[in-house]
């Protein structure tokens, strides 16, 4: 295991406990670095949380607070849902969400009435497509959370 910490640190910046700590090998096109463990590729982000403070709980991000992918500092990662993670990054404006995305053919208001008609059950999700100038693909997106889902 120290060889690993070695080799796993030895490819990071280490800066001041404020600072980002670069990640100097091998990266995603995102950013994100990456690092061979044991035969398997891990993200260098979600090691690093795991070498400072144990096990990720399964199902769970490890979040960058300093939004820089390729961070590997511990102290600027925190564990959250994939929901969580979706809503940092746009409370701090890196990704639009619903209206504030240009390609969204839907309202707030529109994804509200469409729940309202899947609750009343009256209506196939085909027909409430059409009404919305949506696809029944979007409506069950709707209507599983995938889509929209962040609304409430």
């Amino acid at each position: 295991m120290a060889d690993t910490l070695e080799r796993f640190w030895s490819k990071a910046s280490i800066g001041a406990t404020d600072e980002c700590w670069e990640w100097l090998a091998s990266k995603l096109p995102a950013g994100y670095g990456r690092f061979w463990i044991a035969g398997k590729l891990c993200y260098a982000h979600r090691l690093s949380w795991q070498l400072a403070y144990g096990d990720i709980p399964d199902g769970m991000d490890v979040c960058h607070h300093c939004d820089n992918p390729d961070c590997v500092n511990p102290r600027h990662l925190f564990i959250g849902t994939r929901a969580d993670n979706m809503q940092d990054a746009v409370n701090k404006g890196r990704v639009h969400l619903g209206e504030a995305d240009g390609m969204s053919k839907l309202t707030r208001e529109d994804v509200l009435g469409i729940r309202k008609l899947l609750v009343e059950g009256k209506r196939t999700q085909r027909e409430i497509g059409a009404d919305f100038g949506v696809s029944q693909m979007t409506v069950s997106y709707i209507n599983t959370g995938q889509r929209w889902g962040w609304l409430k």
